[in-house]
């Protein structure tokens, strides 16, 4: 084991298996002590920050990663053994090759990317894919000695519509011989195309048409009866309708297809969510504040002329952030006897979808659903990446645009009552609240609505963070936490939070000096104030695995902004890192032991400032009641810690 220690934690061949990892029934016990000790601690949902394309794969795959494969149910288990009960996923819509950020995607159709593909070579799929094909266009990955990949969304696109074509011709062809598993693959498929026939085929017509233009972006169109088509179809325009019949029968099978394609993604992730129903495992949309162009152009009657949502701050040089999202139309959120209109009804569908097969959802820049920030899009002059004129200004102060002040009634009429009509707790909601907020949304979201927010440990300190918040220190925005400004913590509240017990006056100073002289224990410190912070917490899949590469940069175009990605042997490479000398992956059950001691101790700590006579009983108490569970977390620890046995004959150099 010594010379796996000398080539250090990303010089592992990944082909190795790691051994003395929990299996069994030790799996179990893992389990169920972080468990008990997540309860003891008042930690209800503890979540992973792990986007769709991020997750890895049990072998070859596509190029991307998928939340609905085999592999992600591997990894949920994974996770589950670490007392964890939720994924923090991205937006789940589909995206294009021109804008492969989940917050530029559609609404309601879901990404084709995640479909897994071996599924389609399966009885139950009807074979609708060969194994050949399936083969020559997925790849094992080659990256090795890390715990990381990057998708390649090129190479994922080309070979997801290579599989999707000859699926969707295998299927047509077995369905005309009457196969049997054709046939009740289409019976599942009639029943997916009634329940979203809303929206349905109109993306299949607004895919034909963004091919024939050339962009998706129909606002430069060159036909513009195509760009207002569904506006003035729905206006009863005769040309608007007999276009409409003219793309659907000349491409009609490109939107069966279409359809068929959104079909197969709606039936792998309800049958994701058969398997974490079973394991009481819970996925969290993020419902973005915007949505595709396709959207737009679907619902045009929904949006706001000539307007976008940003950002007062935040951009370069702190300058405004021109987000470029469309704005929902303040007079057609709700009609004159206060039901919904075209905007309100499309906003309630989002969510709806959203919820549609997650447990509850991450609601994307809050401030957007009460006093948006919101800029006249033709004003905006950029210089040098920094934003220096732009007319802009909260919807509140902008009378000409909501006169009726419509935006401050849609929590009350659409976004709660939705909530409870799918049985959804707010207080299990993330409300990302982050950012400039102006008095209306003070005066709405806080004092009105009592509504939770985020606690951004990285800004925050824990002490101050509202219980019914969600907790986290980074995001998917942010660098894991190992490469944050380490000098910027604070070192002496970090050692009274922790170790606030007048009794353990000497370790407190010894432990401010240790994580005052080593990154990696101030690190795991932050960790451990995490799990004393609020009911809901979340950890990036970077820090979990102590990947030290960054998800997305925020308001930067470079080559890797979201493609990092989990690489498939981030198991080996977690264990190998918890039995190393110098490990940065958060050893699971010591953080808790130390956390759960941290709570005693501030218990304690709180009742000496009134009785120190009653904090020497209650010391004694609480230490004996939480002994046997914090001596199991530190034995599990111990075991996490354990080196690999070496086997002599084995070239770890190779």
């Amino acid at each position: 084991m010594c010379g796996m220690r000398i080539l250090g934690i990303n010089n592992f061949n990944s082909q190795l298996t790691f051994k003395e990892r929990p299996k069994g029934e030790k799996i179990k016990e893992f389990q169920d002590t972080c468990n008990e000790a997540f309860d003891y601690l008042g930690i209800e949902n503890r979540a992973i920050i792990l986007h769709g394309s991020c997750f890895p794969s049990n072998g070859p795959d596509i190029g991307v990663g998928t939340p609905y494969s085999k592999a992600a149910e591997d990894l949920t288990k994974e996770l589950m053994m670490y007392g964890f009960n939720a994924i923090q996923l991205g937006p789940s819509g589909e995206i294009s090759s021109f804008d492969i950020s989940p917050y530029a995607s559609k609404v309601f159709a879901k990404n084709p990317l995640f479909i897994d593909p071996k599924e389609l070579t399966s009885p139950e799929y009807a074979e609708i894919l060969s194994k050949e094909t399936y083969d020559n266009i997925t790849d094992l990955s080659k990256v090795k000695g890390k715990n990381y990949n990057y998708s390649n969304f090129l190479e994922a696109f080309e070979n997801m519509d290579i599989a999707l074509e000859e699926a969707y011709t295998t299927f047509k062809n077995k369905l005309k011989v009457g196969e049997p598993n054709a046939l009740k693959l289409n019976k599942e498929f009639s029943q997916f195309k009634e329940k979203s026939k809303d929206w349905l085929v109109n993306d299949g017509i607004f895919k034909v048409l963004s091919k024939m233009n050339g962009t998706d972006d129909f606002t430069k169109w060159e036909n513009q009866l195509d760009a207002d088509l569904i506006l003035r179809m729905e206006k009863g325009d005769k040309e608007a309708v007999k276009r409409y019949n003219q793309i659907v029968n000349r491409s009609k099978d490109k939107i069966e297809k279409n359809s068929f394609t959104q079909f197969l993604i709606d039936k792998q992730i309800k049958e994701n969510k058969e398997f974490r129903d079973k394991n009481h495992f819970t996925y969290i949309n993020d419902l973005l504040v915007g949505c595709s162009k396709a959207d737009v152009w679907a619902n045009r009657e929904a949006f706001l002329d000539g307007y976008a949502i940003g950002c007062l701050y935040g951009g370069k040089e702190n300058s405004p952030q021109a987000w470029d999202l469309p704005v929902l139309n303040p007079k057609r959120l709700f009609k004159n006897d206060g039901s919904l209109d075209v905007a309100g009804e499309f906003l309630k569908k989002k969510l709806m979808s959203a919820l549609e097969y997650c447990e509850t959802v991450r609601i994307d820049h809050a401030m957007g659903l009460v006093d948006p920030w919101i800029y006249e899009k033709n004003s905006v002059y950029e210089s040098n990446g920094v934003i220096r004129s732009i007319k802009g200004d909260y919807i509140s102060n902008m009378y000409h645009v909501d006169s009726e002040g419509n935006y401050r009634k849609i929590l009350e009429k659409i976004i709660l009552p939705t909530l409870k009509e799918k049985g959804v707790d707010t207080s299990n909601v993330v409300w990302e609240d982050l950012g400039s907020q102006s008095g209306v949304f003070q005066e709405i979201y806080k004092h009105k609505y009592n509504l939770p927010g985020i606690s951004q440990l990285e800004w925050c300190k824990a002490e101050n963070a509202r219980y019914e918040n969600t907790s986290l220190i980074t995001s998917h925005d942010s660098p894991p936490t190992m490469h944050l400004d380490l000098n910027s913590f604070d070192k002496d509240y970090l050692s009274g939070f922790l170790i606030p017990d007048p009794a353990k006056a000497k370790e407190n100073k010894e432990f401010k000096q240790t994580i005052s002289n080593n990154p990696i224990e101030l690190v795991m410190a932050k960790f451990v104030e995490l799990f004393r912070s609020s009911k809901n917490i979340q950890l990036s899949f970077a820090d979990f695995f102590a990947i030290e590469k960054r998800y997305n940069v925020p308001g930067e175009k470079n080559d890797t902004n979201w493609k990092l990605r989990m690489n498939n042997n981030y198991i080996d490479t977690y264990y190998k890192n918890l039995s190393s000398e110098k490990p940065t992956a958060p050893n699971i059950p010591e953080l808790l032991s130390r956390a759960v001691q941290a709570k005693i101790d501030m218990a304690v700590a709180k009742k000496n400032d009134k009785s120190p006579q009653e904090a020497d009983a209650l010391r004694e108490r609480l230490n004996r009641e939480a002994n046997p569970l914090i001596k199991h977390l530190q034995d599990l620890a111990a075991f996490l810690k354990r080196p690999e046995p070496v086997d002599d004959n084995l070239d770890i150099a190779a």
